[in-house]
């Protein structure tokens, strides 16, 4: 028999979240994750129109390792 693992995830109904939020979610600072969505690392990282503040969309996925 197969098991599945739960992961926790973020899910098109739950809607966005803040890259703050984010942050304390995958373990990781939110600085960071500022420069990664800056880069374009983060697949769902839109920044907002008038507060200038990054926002995450599912589905999110932080892109690591080397892209040449």
């Amino acid at each position: 028999m197969s098991q599945t693992v739960q992961l926790e995830t973020l899910h098109q109904q739950q809607g966005g979240m803040s890259l703050a939020d984010f942050a304390k979610l995958k373990g990781k600072s939110p600085q960071s994750l500022a420069k990664l969505a800056l880069r374009g690392r983060i697949v769902g990282a839109r920044k907002h129109a008038v507060t200038k503040k990054w926002w995450v969309y599912p589905p999110a996925q932080i892109l690591e390792g080397r892209v040449w």
